[in-house]
């Protein structure tokens, strides 16, 4: 696929976003995509490899204004299939013409208020929000910042996926154990919590104190200086070592000769760190909340970073146990094996591959018809019984009363988008529906197919028609059976039989929502293994008791209002009354969603 991905800020390489963008582009290339990256000057020299859109790097407010405004004038969006945002909690669009996925690393400053200035927390907490929220993906690398985009941006549960963060493990080195506590991270003051880490270094029996060395590898950032001086004043200060920034060349080493590794952080979206040290089978001591409480659980010492005595009783019980140095260790290892780059690049084409929109809470795929044919070939060839169902904003309406009908469309295995309406409501609700992906449209596609097809529904005589009917399209498909959906020509006991001995793959039951849905669903156990598709008012179509619209209203988004001219009496309500009281309700959902 041709991806695009926004790589900036790419901080010069020295934080945990820019080792994101290096190692989810790396993964991306190795699975075969052609990628274009947007970078800055600092990241060009890094992916020069890749096409790149290249901004020139000056200051935080330039960068901003640059990525809303101007960018998205620059860029040639027809030339790709998708594009992802690795950073989206720094920089976004303004809009956003095709899929995009916006990935948030966390959202911090709302658990570290002093974290930037009042710029940067205004630009934060006022403007991100907005056009994140434009993405028609957005992606949490931790069930943690998953709760804070719902808690705090106010972000859709529906449109957020959670696909966790991989990591690099570190090569093994056979080397001797030294006395020492290691924390890697950056010297940020107060978000990274060094200050209580000294403290609680302090606090440690003293035998313990004597013997170990706390050693802090990062580059100095914001508040540095506050945590050098308590260091420099400090009665343990010869126990501390800050070796400045290290390359990851250098990390190995550490993590070989440390005893066990602590990560004190008051907030993190990932902690990188934390899982390279459980991999080399360092005993690990963490902080209990954000997503080091979500890595940690039942694989490191956890512990409040607030409190320095919690902290300093976390080193005490490791330091002193060797019996839950060798438990932590082997947790550790666990642990750590469930993630890897190549599971986040693959959980990100995922997204794309099953983009879904949602109205009403109800989800359904909003790709393009080859896409959809697509996944009913899969569903086919797994050789399982499937439900799948089309929805239109009649569907919608109902699914909004009525809950057994709309649990039984989030069961399916998949969903479609049927008609204009529903393309209407998902955008007004920030989602984008490439295709009217509608079951008489596909029909003539399903029988190019090499599939076995049954036709069930309709009145007496309409499914024997639409059959012979079928069996004159030029393709690859057998329309092997049909019934009626009145049990006046079959029993079901009969079709169920009849099913199973035509070896039928695809199964389409025109009964009228909801009551097709509600009969798959029920019968789905007993049916042979098939792909069972909800299909309406289709075999009317097929055998053309119903004429279909004329191209030119199909090509309008029109054609309900031909369906309306056909039979005014039975569908005045639905679209005369039920499309403006869908857009109604549709704006009621938006603004609920807002509060």
């Amino acid at each position: 696929m041709k991806i695009l991905l926004s790589a900036i800020p790419f901080d010069n390489g020295k934080s945990g976003i820019s080792v994101y963008i290096r190692e989810v582009v790396k993964a991306l290339e190795n699975a075969g995509h052609e990628l274009t990256l947007i970078v800055e000057d600092d990241g060009a020299k890094e992916f020069e490899r890749f096409e790149l859109i290249r901004i020139k790097k000056r200051n935080a407010l330039f960068s901003m204004l640059y990525s809303f405004f101007v960018l998205p004038l620059r860029i040639n969006w027809k030339k790709f299939d998708f594009c992802i945002m690795l950073a989206a909690n720094r920089r976004v669009f303004c809009r956003y013409p095709i899929f995009t996925i916006a990935v948030v690393h966390d959202l911090s400053q709302y658990h570290v208020p002093v974290k930037y200035d009042k710029f940067r927390m205004f630009y934060i907490k006022k403007v991100l929000p907005h056009y994140v929220r434009k993405a028609q993906s957005i992606v949490a690398i931790s069930c943690s910042t998953a709760n804070d985009l719902i808690k705090y941006w106010h972000i859709p549960e529906e449109k957020i996926s959670v696909v966790y963060n991989g990591f690099t493990p570190p090569e093994k080195i056979e080397t001797e154990k030294k006395k020492q506590i290691l924390y890697i991270s950056r010297i940020e003051h107060p978000g990274k919590n060094h200050l209580n880490l000294l403290k609680a270094f302090e606090l440690l029996p003293e035998n313990l104190r004597r013997e170990y060395t706390l050693v802090m590898p990062g580059a100095s950032w914001n508040g540095a200086e506050t945590v050098f001086e308590y260091a420099e004043n400090s009665p343990c200060k010869e126990q501390f070592k800050f070796t400045g920034f290290l390359n990851f060349s250098e990390l190995p080493a550490l993590y070989a000769q440390s005893t066990m590794y602590i990560f004190p952080s008051h907030f993190e979206g990932f902690g990188l760190s934390l899982l390279e040290a459980m991999h080399a089978g360092v005993p690990c001591a963490c902080s209990n909340n954000s997503s080091l409480g979500e890595l940690g659980e039942g694989a490191a010492e956890l512990f409040d970073p607030a409190l320095v005595e919690s902290i300093a009783s976390a080193m005490q019980k490791i330091l002193s146990d060797p019996v839950l140095q060798q438990k932590l260790s082997v947790k550790g290892r666990e642990k750590a094996a469930g993630f890897c780059w190549q599971n986040t690049a693959d959980g990100l084409i995922e997204i794309y591959r099953n983009r879904t929109a949602s109205v009403f809470g109800v989800p359904f795929f909003s790709g393009t018809m080859d896409e959809a044919l697509q996944k009913i070939d899969t569903l086919v060839k797994s050789k399982k019984s499937h439900h799948i169902a089309f929805i239109n904003a009649h569907c919608l309406n109902i699914a909004c009363k009525n809950e057994g009908y709309r649990q039984i469309l989030n069961n399916c295995s998949v969903v479609f988008a049927d008609g204009i309406g529903a393309k209407i409501g998902a955008k007004m609700l920030g989602f984008k529906v490439e295709e009217n992906v509608n079951g008489t449209d596909m029909f003539p596609l399903l029988a190019q197919k090499p599939y076995r097809i049954y036709l069930f529904g309709g009145a007496p005589g309409v499914a024997a028609t639409a059959l012979e009917n079928a069996k004159k399209i030029n393709g690859k498909a057998e329309f092997v059976g049909c019934a009626d959906g009145f049990f006046r020509e079959k029993s079901e006991e009969k079709i169920f039989a009849e099913l199973a001995e035509l070896e039928v793959d695809i199964l389409l039951v025109a009964m009228g929502v909801p009551k097709q849905e509600e009969w798959i669903n029920a019968n789905l156990s007993k049916l042979p293994p098939c792909a069972a598709i909800g299909v309406g008012g289709l075999l009317d179509f097929v055998s053309e008791r119903i004429p279909r619209a004329p191209m030119w209203m199909r090509k309008l988004n029109i054609e309900w209002c031909f369906r309306l001219y056909c039979e005014p009496a039975r569908l005045f309500k639905r679209y005369i009354i039920g499309n403006p009281l869908f857009i109604l309700r549709v704006l009621k959902s938006k603004i609920w969603r807002k509060k």
